[in-house]
């Protein structure tokens, strides 16, 4: 879940994991290894002359052990018919770990799930190969997917499955769903409220849109860190909005929490809630009488809301880079809709979203919020926001600091640590 995780061996115990996790395969690079290997046989059992010729892959990936297990299934048929050899590792990880075992024979060829939000660290550092010209077709996806995909206006991260917030409303309050948030506060003023975790900016990156404001400016070449926009005239007319849904209308206070707005909305008392796919299983266990919807829109806008997606990249450090961009093709192609069916992972691509059956409510919520989202800026400064955007909006709420306030002390926080990151300090 991105709002809950901003998702983050050796190389000897990376390899040892190999017959603990997925299907059991062993490292291809490993001649010993134990497991199935992904080779194509002939008669008698030895390797064909193609096999022996081709590349030994492997792929470590923050999924799952079972999607792991799932993706070396398919692997192994891409395997089969390409006379490679692949093994799939479920492997959490972080850059020094990963950086150690790409640079050791054996090592990771690349990662195939990872959250973007850990991208450009991997690229900072000089770990991740720039995806060529020809492979992985914008129009194939979900645009706010290939844009997570980017750094600095450059695509490294193949993009695998997206999930964003929608809405949620109690049906036995709310007989049908508004289409605008200004209608939306009028049925819930009377009905319970809306609750949602209001001092996380990653809830509120709608309201700063909605009012044209923005967290780094975008440009084509990917984010203008020095050009914040949480301080400026349009971002404290969203802040005053959100200020509105605490103090005026009293639906929140100043400790809402995610548990606190969850629990809220699970026993029966407020008519709305925005959450994500994270949320379902609690709320129909429990018996809460809901209905899931995209986001209506504000200010005569579409409600962006963060796509957090999961994507794959390849290693800079490895032999089979044509190689490894041919199996994540394969793996989009072929294993994206079994990869939703196994742990409900919304496929990236539009072929793959359009074949699942019977897809759940909060399935086609989310796919249709997809369309109004956009990634969080792919840099590392998004990391320096989440503190300084909750300490003020708490204090916000509170009453201690008015809107205008809490616009010019974000902005100035993010910017001295901004150019404190910039400078090495």
């Amino acid at each position: 879940m991105a709002t809950k995780n901003l998702r983050k061996g050796v190389i000897g115990v990376v390899l040892a994991s190999v017959v603990l996790t997925g299907t059991g395969t062993g490292c291809a690079a490993n001649d010993s290894a134990q497991g199935t290997q992904t080779t194509a046989e002939k008669e008698g059992g030895t390797e064909t002359a193609d096999n022996a010729q081709g590349q030994e892959i492997v792929v470590w990936t923050q999924m799952m052990d079972n999607e792991a297990a799932l993706l070396q299934e398919f692997a192994n048929q891409w395997a089969a018919e390409t006379g490679n050899t692949v093994s799939v590792i479920s492997q959490q990880t972080d850059i020094q770990q990963f950086s150690q075992a790409a640079n050791s024979k054996g090592g990771p060829d690349g990662m195939f799930g990872i959250p973007n939000d850990q991208l450009a660290n991997y690229v900072s550092a000089n770990l991740v190969e720039e995806i060529p010209d020809g492979v992985c077709q914008d129009s194939d996806f979900v645009d706010a997917a290939v844009l997570a995909g980017s750094v600095n206006g450059r695509k490294y991260g193949y993009p695998i499955s997206v999930e964003t917030p929608f809405l949620f409303y109690n049906t036995e309050r709310i007989p049908e769903v508004p289409r605008t948030w200004e209608e939306m506060v009028e049925l819930a003023k009377d009905n319970g409220g809306i609750v949602y975790e209001a001092t996380s900016v990653y809830y509120n990156l709608g309201m700063l849109r909605a009012f044209d404001s923005y967290i780094f400016k975008e440009t084509d070449g990917g984010y203008d860190t020095s050009d914040i926009g949480l301080g400026n005239a349009n971002a404290v007319k969203a802040y005053t909005f959100v200020n509105q849904l605490s103090n005026e209308y009293g639906f929140f206070s100043s400790d809402i929490t995610y548990d606190m707005a969850k629990s809220s909305f699970q026993n029966g008392e407020a008519a709305f809630y925005i959450g994500g796919a994270w949320d379902v299983a609690g709320f129909t266990e429990t018996g809460t009488p809901f209905g899931v919807s995209d986001m209506p829109s504000l200010n005569g806008k579409d409600f962006v809301t963060p796509v957090g997606t999961y994507v794959g990249f390849v290693s800079a450090k490895s032999d089979a880079k044509e190689e490894t961009f041919a199996l994540y093709q394969y793996l989009v192609d072929n294993a994206s809709v079994a990869l939703y069916e196994e742990g409900g992972r919304i496929p990236a691509a539009h072929k793959a979203q359009e074949l699942i059956d019977n897809a759940s409510e909060a399935t086609r919520a989310q796919i249709a919020q997809c369309e109004k989202g956009e990634p969080l800026p792919t840099v590392s400064e998004m990391g320096l926001i989440w503190q300084p955007f909750s300490d003020n909006m708490k204090l916000m709420f509170t009453g201690t600091i008015s809107p205008e306030e809490a616009a010019g002390y974000i902005e100035q926080q993010v910017k001295e640590s901004v150019e404190m990151m910039q400078s090495g300090q």
